[in-house]
């Protein structure tokens, strides 16, 4: 082997070129190193920290690169622990990239969300939850999921709280459904909600809740909170509030009942049978008599006098009308009938005399019209008609014309094609009288002609006729 003798200035041409060789692998290596360190997590996050079960929630994380180079970056997302998703993102130099996914969950629980072990946030799953949606002056809106509940027992959502002077505070729904979803939104401004609501002259309204879904609906109960100063403004008195139901186009009053009572403020109670509009306050009818007839009838006890009446309802909400008979200004009977909502009603009251006399009529207020009994319609068993608000002829049982397809006749009577009276003398006197002087007039007749036979100047072929 050959010995290699190296002068001073070889050796340092040598060490000076290994040195560069060692600077040049150092710095590839060092830039290698510092633009994957270039790349760093920066944040993690969950769209929400309760839902249903089976609702979706978006976890998002966030990555950036200071770097001078683009490189790759892997995120994985974990819950409790577990990994359920992995995402290799590219990221350009001096950037960054913000990646998501979706989860959802089976059971109701709390979960642990994490994205390369930094904590996203803890979500709550709940087989029912209500949340507010959106919200100004006038109006709050609510979204009501469930999912894995009971079909048949009720979902019960306790509603977030809020300081409005009007306010749903409680629903539990029974859809029938195992998973659905409503959205309730309350009003306080009548302009507002949708459809059409009883006019004003109808209703003093507290506020309103429109329910809205897809879903089935079977029974809900609610409870609303109003304030007293919406109370004491409207004029109602508490126990006067009344939660109604939309039905088409009339409204159904519940059966409303006060919850409890809160500091300034009014909890009432219903339960509803359709998922609709409910309008909260007083609905009143506007009941009106649009027609009457009247007359007499025969019966056991004497002449019966009646009246009756078609009514009708003008508001969309039902009510009862109570139809007081005034005979010469006295109370003698009273019904109350049922009118429906923007409906028709017929009224029937009647009363016996047994006295004979002129009876003046009103139902209510309302003049219907007169009749005059004479003593011999105390025993009469007939009916006849009059024109309608006339005094109906004397000693005749009257009536006013019916309205059209009512031919007024109750079928129980037979009428009398005689009058009664003529000129005021009853009928039976007049027929008796003229028979009496028909029977006058022949006496007069045989005498004049038995006289003629005695020869008392007349020819035997007079005739006085």
């Amino acid at each position: 082997m050959q010995s290699t003798d190296w002068s001073p200035k070889q050796c340092g041409h040598r060490v000076l070129a290994l040195g560069l060789v060692v600077l040049i692998v150092g710095s590839m290596f060092a830039s290698v190193a510092a633009a994957q360190s270039a790349i760093g997590f920066r944040k993690a996050e969950v769209s929400a920290t309760t839902v249903t079960v089976g609702e979706n929630v978006t976890v998002s994380a966030e990555a950036v690169n200071v770097g001078d180079s683009g490189g790759g970056y892997t995120f994985e997302f974990e819950r409790d622990r577990v990994r359920f998703e992995r995402i290799r993102a590219t990221i350009p130099a001096n950037d960054d990239r913000r990646v998501s996914t979706n989860i959802s969950f089976d059971e109701p629980g709390t979960y642990r969300i994490s994205v390369n072990g930094n904590r996203a946030g803890s979500v709550t799953v709940q087989p029912a939850r209500a949340r507010v949606t959106s919200t100004n002056e006038s109006q709050r809106r609510i979204d009501a999921r469930a999912n894995g509940v009971s079909a048949t027992e009720p979902t019960a959502f306790d509603i977030p709280p809020s300081n409005r002077t009007f306010a749903l505070q409680n629903w539990s729904t029974t859809t029938g459904q195992t998973a659905f979803q409503q959205y309730l939104t309350e009003y306080t401004n009548r302009s507002e909600v949708p459809g059409t609501l009883p006019s004003p002259e109808h209703s003093t309204l507290l506020g309103v809740i429109d329910v809205e879904s897809d879903d089935g609906f079977e029974e809900s109960t609610m409870r609303i909170g109003v304030n007293d100063s919406v109370l004491a403004n409207s004029t109602l008195e508490r126990d006067e509030v009344t939660v109604y139901q939309r039905n088409d186009t009339v409204w159904e009053p519940l059966s409303t009942s006060v919850a409890a009572q809160q500091e300034n403020r009014t909890v009432y109670e219903a339960t509803a049978t359709r998922g609709t509009t409910y309008a909260v306050g007083r609905l009143t009818a506007d009941i009106a008599i649009e027609n009457t007839s009247y007359g007499t009838t025969a019966s056991a006890d004497g002449p019966r006098l009646y009246i009756e009446a078609r009514l009708r309802n003008a508001a969309p909400i039902a009510g009862t009308y109570t139809g007081v008979m005034r005979v010469n200004g006295e109370s003698v009977n009273r019904t109350t009938v049922a009118v429906p909502a923007s409906g028709d009603a017929d009224l029937s009251v009647t009363h016996v005399v047994t006295e004979a006399g002129s009876y003046n009529l009103k139902l209510n207020r309302t003049s219907v019209g007169s009749v005059f009994i004479s003593e011999s319609q105390a025993a009469a068993t007939q009916r006849t008609e009059s024109t309608p608000g006339s005094e109906a002829p004397t000693g005749t049982a009257a009536t006013t014309a019916t309205p059209a397809g009512d031919s007024g006749d109750d079928g129980d009577s037979v009428e009398n094609p005689l009058p009664s009276t003529v000129f005021g003398i009853n009928t039976l006197y007049v027929i008796g009288g003229l028979a009496i002087a028909l029977a006058a007039f022949v006496a007069i007749l045989l005498l004049l002609r038995r006289g003629g036979d005695g020869g008392g100047g007349k020819p035997e072929t007079f005739d006085p006729f």
